[in-house]
């Protein structure tokens, strides 16, 4: 098995858990009171409210990131700093506060009366079993852990809860209409560019200074640009959307207005000179009378662009009413006991 197939073996019962990758910091609701009377916090590693996030779960999430991230990125990553901090260390706070996320995610969930369809239950708990056990190599390693099927069981049933808590979240887009309008009429979805493509910084520099004084931007195209799809167009590459060119290339077309022309931006190709020639929002789309379905898909493009914040501000809340109680002085991960 490859390496990279082996990373994504091993990253699908960590994923059961991170579904929707929005973990943070417990931050200042974790306090030191004493915990609630008759709860015993011997084997826990947080309590929220009443629920014990016990030790054992903890050590398996944290072995399961620290084989990820060894077989990913080598043996001593856990022992590097991450600002200053030892890696080891922001892998257990992580793993830490995303089990107090889930612990609050599942209370709100059951309080809205929610129960998980057996039917729903048992494909998924089918489809995970086959996906772990389609090599021996993987098996054997989540075995190495610890992940049995009570575990697996647990994480069916917090993915499922998961995936209904990011129901309630695109209803709360939904229902602010006010926002999403604000959005239809100024986020860029499409925009229209040229670039000048070329390999020296200092040769980008004094292209932009030609065109600062005036040049003519299609005859340096000619003249200078190695972007040979592009050149008998002016330069232009058309129209595109958001996640089809490189990052560094996708931030300046997004941001610039149209005409403005820009510093050299450096990416994998070189360096380019952009210049923005037009732009298309959601609303505008629509006056243009373009594609309904299009129109439709850009929406829910918009849409997901807010479903981080609103995420964000539904854990906070629930935190916020919630008692959190962390132990992390106490607890030594699995793998260095």
């Amino acid at each position: 098995m490859t390496k990279f197939k082996k990373f994504i073996a091993f990253s699908l019962v960590l994923a059961m858990l991170l579904l929707a990758g929005c973990a943070t910091e417990t931050g200042e609701n974790g306090t030191e009171n004493e915990p609630a009377k008759n709860i015993d916090t011997t084997n826990a590693i947080a309590l929220v409210n009443e629920e014990v996030v016990d030790i054992n779960t903890f050590n398996i999430f944290y072995s399961m990131h620290e084989t990820v991230y060894k077989q990913y990125y080598g043996e001593d990553i856990m022992d590097q700093e991450f600002q200053g901090v030892k890696f080891s260390e922001v892998i257990k706070e992580e793993v830490v506060n995303t089990l107090i996320e889930d612990s609050l995610i599942r209370s709100y969930i059951q309080s809205t009366g929610y129960s998980i369809d057996p039917e729903l239950y048992d494909t998924k708990f089918a489809e995970l079993k086959t996906l772990l056990e389609e090599d021996e190599e993987s098996k054997a390693m989540y075995d190495e852990i610890g992940v049995d099927d009570e575990f697996l069981k647990m994480q069916v049933e917090s993915s499922i809860i998961l995936e209904e808590f990011s129901k309630v979240i695109e209803e709360m887009i939904e229902s602010d209409q006010e926002q999403l309008e604000t959005l239809y009429e100024n986020f860029v979805v499409e925009v229209k560019a040229s670039h000048i493509l070329v390999e020296d910084e200092a040769l980008a520099l004094e292209i932009k200074s030609k065109l600062d004084a005036g040049e003519d931007f299609a005859a340096l195209v000619t003249e200078f640009s190695t972007d040979t799809g592009s050149v008998a167009a002016g330069g232009s590459l058309g129209y595109f959307t958001r996640g089809v060119m490189v990052p560094e290339f996708e931030a300046v077309a997004f941001s610039q207005p149209v005409g403005v022309i820009s510093e050299p931006v450096a990416s994998q190709f070189g360096y380019h000179i952009i210049k923005v020639e037009d732009i298309k929002t959601v609303n505008q789309m629509v006056e243009a009378g373009d594609d309904e379905e299009l129109i439709v898909q850009y929406k829910d493009t918009v849409k997901s662009t807010l479903f981080s914040e609103f995420y964000a501000e539904k854990i906070e809340e629930l935190k916020a009413a919630a008692t959190i109680e962390t132990y992390l002085e106490k607890v030594a991960p699995k793998t260095e006991e």
